[in-house]
């Protein structure tokens, strides 16, 4: 593979999650400026990360892992620590502490999600470039609005929107991902994907993102969706199920599709196409509030092991 990236100048130092890096990020006000190469729109952002290396010799492989609506929560050390304890480096991107913002979930118009997207592809060529990871085995791993990034990772037009060379996620591993706003390309990296799902999750949904995994497959994707009984939203998380009155869930708005090639927006609900300056009426008009989230413990530990054979089977050929 070969490695050409932006120029991304960085600084690391040590922390308590590991050695914290400091590389060139942008912000794209919309996915559509993301898409169309509007670089003059990109505003320049210094994004943080936090690498944590395995005890191993040789180039490593890694897993970037993307947060959700809420930052960077006490879940990610159970992921740090089990993919570094089967030899597998991660990289927590904070794409919310740089921008000043601690949280999307009551307003998920604070940052557009091309922001999510741009800070992965970013740091994916970081460590492509780091010579102590196999530039060949670098995924991604996201969680709600994190999870749509590893979705959308693996959408060939908008990684080639950023990268200019080759590198490409190897794996991609959403997680309750928010799956009701698309962006669609058949031309796929051709990473295989696993997505996980919680049966009950009445925040993103699990039936948005079961039909998303089938456009996928009929695309050409490598994916499986294993869907956890009776997890809801965040069944991964450190605290305990509860309702998040003022966080807003689009499920009954159904799918919007944007198709990336002609920038035509379709709505599932109405089965019609939508102008983008009719989309907050229209999404106003079919929100609800008032969701789950919080632990499953069964849901949790299963997810565990689902995540590292799916990681060992790539990484590692392991059967």
């Amino acid at each position: 593979m070969s490695v050409l990236i932006l120029a991304m100048p960085t600084t690391r130092a040590e922390s308590p999650a590991g050695e914290r890096i400091t590389f060139d990020s942008y912000t794209p006000p919309t996915m559509f400026d993301l898409a169309r190469e509007r670089r003059q729109n990109w505003t320049p952002q210094k994004i943080w990360a936090d690498l944590k290396l395995p005890s191993a010799s040789g180039k490593v492989p890694a897993m970037i892992l993307m947060h959700g609506s809420a930052g960077v929560e006490g879940n990610t050390r159970m992921w740090v620590d089990a993919l570094n304890g089967i030899g597998v480096a991660t990289l927590v991107v904070d794409t919310f502490g740089p921008r000043g913002i601690t949280s999307t979930v009551a307003d998920q118009t604070l940052l557009s999600p091309a922001a999510n997207l741009i800070d992965a592809f970013q740091a994916l060529q970081l460590l492509a470039a780091d010579p102590r990871i196999d530039a060949d085995r670098i995924g991604v791993m996201g969680f709600s609005r994190g999870g749509s990034v590893a979705f959308r990772t693996a959408i060939e037009p908008l990684r080639h929107a950023v990268i200019k060379s080759d590198v490409k996620f190897a794996l991609h591993i959403p997680v309750y991902a928010g799956c009701n706003q698309v962006y669609w390309s058949p031309r796929l990296t051709g990473g295989p994907i696993l997505n996980l799902l919680g049966a009950a999750d009445d925040y993103t949904g699990a039936e948005s993102c079961e039909q998303l995994a089938a456009q996928y497959e009929t695309a050409g994707a490598s994916i499986r969706t294993i869907k956890y009984a009776n997890a809801y939203h965040s069944f991964d998380a450190t605290y305990p199920l509860h309702i998040l009155p003022k966080a807003p869930s689009a499920i009954p708005c159904g799918t919007v599709q944007w198709d990336i090639a002609s920038w035509t927006i379709h709505s599932e609900l109405t089965g019609a196409d939508l102008a983008s300056a009719a989309l907050p009426d229209f999404f106003k008009k079919c929100t609800r509030y008032g969701l789950h989230v919080g632990r499953n413990t069964a849901a949790a530990v299963q997810a565990r092991s689902d995540v590292l054979a799916f990681v060992q089977q790539v990484f590692f050929n392991a059967k």
